[in-house]
């Protein structure tokens, strides 16, 4: 008895988790990238990057592509825009890319403003530390609005010669 109440729990784990999945993958197939390029979004500032890997490649909808700067200086500060104010509900980021693992940032801090920053402020959305297995991150919350986002980099995972982004997603469903 004690071992079927066992495989029932199990089983009912398994459940939750498959639904879990399903749920995620059916939310995340209706979400827009509103920050890709492919829908307008564009890099407007950063204060460094390699010639290879440049910012605007965190938008580019190409996976393998990332963003990594030789200049260990922090913070790093990249800024993209969207083509005018729109409402969204999740920020995905990742460290994981094709640089050295030391590389990856690790302490970031994304905000956004709306209009340009000078003109009314940047609002902290999260400050938050980047899984060490380069992992999606993901930053999920009520509807906010914005234009400008702001990611700044205070850390990696212990590089003296490089810092390194994977991906930046903004999503307008989550």
């Amino acid at each position: 008895m004690l071992l079927t109440v066992s495989i029932m729990y199990r089983l009912i784990n398994i459940t939750f988790i498959v639904i879990s999945i399903n749920f995620l993958n059916a939310y995340n197939s209706i979400s827009k990238d509103l920050i890709s390029n492919l829908h307008g979004g564009k890099v407007v500032h950063w204060t460094s990057e390699d010639s290879i890997n440049k910012a605007e490649n965190l938008i580019d909808d190409d996976e393998s592509s990332y963003w990594s700067t030789s200049d260990i200086s922090f913070p790093q500060v990249l800024t993209y825009a969207f083509p005018e104010n729109k409402r969204f509900e999740a920020i995905i980021i990742k460290s994981a890319n094709n640089d050295e693992k030391s590389s990856w940032a690790r302490e970031v801090r994304i905000s956004t403003a709306d209009p340009f920053p000078h003109m009314g402020g940047w609002v902290e959305i999260e400050r938050v530390l980047l899984p060490q297995n380069g992992q999606n991150k993901i930053i999920s919350f009520e509807g906010m609005r914005g234009r400008y986002f702001r990611i700044e980099i205070f850390s990696n995972y212990g590089s003296q010669n490089s810092i390194s982004i994977g991906n930046f997603k903004v999503l307008d469903k989550f």
